[in-house]
């Protein structure tokens, strides 16, 4: 008996045998798909949506149950592809033939085992398929659960990245704040300084005053005491003109006790280094000795050389009772902390504009005060005159 019209001479797919195929079976069976509808110009919509899924997809799940509806539905794609399937494929796909069953009454037993067999081979192969599923379901779970961690993993990444920005972008700008602080704290310290470098100033500018308007008072009252002729007995002090410096007589030399006698005429202004006179001279004294040594000394020789002695001391080296700041016209002075004598001297030969004779051996002194008009008389000779 002949096939009926349209029927194809190959065998039809089975819905049950393309989803119990296994792996690699299923594996032929996508490649001819994917073959077919690539050789064909057109495609209907089912067609289109197989052709568009990416093989990877077309392996287990819904993708492979898209391509299971799609060869049972579709006759023809199913018997073009498999004709395109190696042999045991085919006959995996189209599943086992049952013979046609004749009215033979000497087989029923064995028709009905066979029915039993085929049954048994559909359902493991279900069962088979089944399991397939699962895992693939479970795989592509686990898989979109790995795809969320890692957004989600990368989200935490992205906002630790944004803290870590703002975190630099606050960093810098404490930094740019401190910068901008140590700035105006430099800048106020300065303007302190300055300020009370200038109150300073102004206090050495008064004290400067006080003490040149004392040295006039003093100098025009001693003056008015002062005789013009030296202590009796002795031959009469050599006459110089006053000026700063002073200029000695052409028989006079300079260095010596004679010039330190005319230097030290009467209504001199005469300024001595004290500490360094005593520790020349009297060092087997403490400084309190030498103190008092130098003061009686000097005023032994104020009526004598009608002089007017003004002896300075550094204020830090000073130690126990200091003496009595005046003995009979001799004014004693200490100089502030942080101020020697060297420099309280030099303020006191500029403060004055009458000649003003020193008494040191510094040399450096020596040089300040003679810049500035002084007259220099040596410790040795210093002490050569006021001794006689």
């Amino acid at each position: 008996m002949s096939e009926p019209e349209g029927r194809s001479s190959d065998p039809p797919v089975d819905r049950v045998a393309l989803e119990g195929l296994s792996s690699d079976d299923w594996a032929a069976v996508l490649a001819a798909v994917r073959a077919e509808l690539r050789a064909r110009d057109e495609l209907d919509e089912p067609q289109a949506a197989v052709a568009e899924q990416p093989t990877g997809r077309l392996v287990a799940g819904r993708g492979r149950a898209q391509v299971v509806e799609l060869l049972a539905g579709d006759a023809e794609l199913a018997a073009a592809v498999v004709q395109r399937v190696p042999g045991p494929v085919r006959a995996a796909a189209t599943g086992p033939e049952v013979p046609s069953a004749a009215p033979d009454a000497a087989t029923p037993a064995a028709s009905d085992d066979e029915v039993v067999r085929v049954r048994q081979r559909a359902r493991s192969l279900r069962e088979e398929r089944d399991a397939w599923r699962r895992r693939a379901e479970g795989a592509q779970s686990r898989a979109e659960q790995a795809e969320r961690a890692l957004a989600a993993q990368a989200a935490v990444q992205q906002d630790l990245r944004d803290t870590i920005a703002g975190l630099r972008q606050e960093l810098a700008e404490a930094g740019a704040e401190r910068d901008r602080a140590v700035v105006r704290e430099r800048r106020r310290r300065d303007g302190e300084v300055a300020r009370l470098e200038a109150d300073l100033a102004a206090l050495r500018r008064a004290e400067e005053s006080r003490r040149a308007e004392q040295h006039r008072r003093e100098r025009a009252a001693q003056r008015r005491a002062a005789a013009d002729h030296g202590p009796s007995g002795e031959a009469p002090v050599p006459r110089v003109p006053p000026g700063r410096p002073t200029r000695l007589p052409a028989d006079i030399a300079p260095g010596t006790t004679e010039a330190a006698r005319a230097l030290l005429g009467p209504g001199r202004l005469v300024l001595i280094d004290g500490y360094n006179l005593t520790l020349n001279h009297r060092a087997d004294l403490d400084l309190e000795g030498q103190r008092t040594w130098l003061v009686g000394l000097c005023a032994n020789a104020v009526p004598v050389h009608r002089i007017r002695p003004v002896i300075y001391f550094d204020g830090q080296r000073a130690s126990g009772v200091r003496p009595t700041p005046a003995r009979q016209g001799v004014q004693v002075r200490f100089t502030p902390e942080g101020i020697t004598a060297d420099d309280e001297l030099v303020l006191a030969v500029e403060a004055t504009d009458e000649p003003v004779v020193v008494v040191t051996d510094d040399r450096e002194l020596v040089e300040r005060v003679t810049a500035s008009g002084a007259d220099v008389v040596g410790t040795v000779a210093f002490l050569g005159v006021v001794r006689r």
